[in-house]
């Protein structure tokens, strides 16, 4: 596969995971080519804007099976197979609970193109990038995992008796929020929001990327060499 070849795969948001290998890659690209759904089609511009890629190839179902009850939707991965995206039925009307299906399908987009990334750090920091509220991008990589939104409540019941372990432990979640948007922010005054979505956690906070010869490493040079002519 060359880089010309690379980058239209990019388009659709097809990217090549940090261990993933070009066979397994080209693979992937063959299921997505025969598929394409126009539900996509409505936040297309969204994750264009942003990131340079929009998904029309993962397929969408509506249920509440196995979500937890805060959950809207949920984007489901498996070995071998393409992702899968859940939404709650009330989605196929446009909204649930204040939140537009438009967004939720951007967010979800971002998680379905970094399938084969194993980088929890970023990974919900990216995707919130397309969320149009400020404070949503902020707050929302916080709570990531189901445990959090456990251990936020056991916090809050705990500041009833205790108020000064309340504290500390908001305190310190914000302290290592705050750090890892700032290792962000780092990163994206070096390279544009596309590259940065190809990297890994340890290139993020590096702000570089190993030089090896892989599928990966050809797409991030050029996606930069288009960035820089575009520029």
């Amino acid at each position: 596969m060359n880089d010309e070849e690379l980058l239209v795969c990019f388009g659709r948001g097809l990217i090549p995971g940090p261990q993933e290998t070009e066979e397994a890659f080209v693979q992937r690209v063959q299921q997505a080519a025969a598929l394409s759904n126009p539900e996509w089609q409505a936040v297309a511009q969204a994750t264009l804007s942003l990131f340079g890629f929009a998904i029309d190839w993962v397929p969408l179902s509506y249920s509440s099976q196995e979500l937890s009850p805060w959950e809207g939707a949920a984007t489901w991965i498996g070995e071998g197979s393409l992702p899968s995206i859940q939404l709650r039925p009330a989605f196929a009307k446009g909204s649930f609970l204040g939140y537009r299906r438009s967004d939720v399908l951007a967010h979800e987009a971002v998680h379905a193109a970094r399938m084969r990334f194993e980088e929890p750090r970023f990974e919900e920091m990216l995707a919130y990038r397309t969320s149009p509220q400020r404070w949503k991008r902020f707050l929302g990589p916080a709570f990531q995992h189901k445990w959090t939104l456990y251990l936020l409540l056991l916090t809050l019941l705990a500041g009833v008796y205790q108020p000064w372990i309340s504290l500390l432990l908001i305190s310190l979640g914000l302290s290592v929020l705050c750090c890892r948007h700032f290792q962000l922010r780092r990163c994206l005054r070096q390279f544009p929001l596309p590259m940065v979505l190809c990297m890994t956690d340890a290139e993020i906070i590096s702000c570089t990327w190993k030089k090896e010869d892989g599928l990966r490493s050809r797409l991030l040079k050029s996606i930069r060499n288009n960035h820089e002519l575009s520029s």
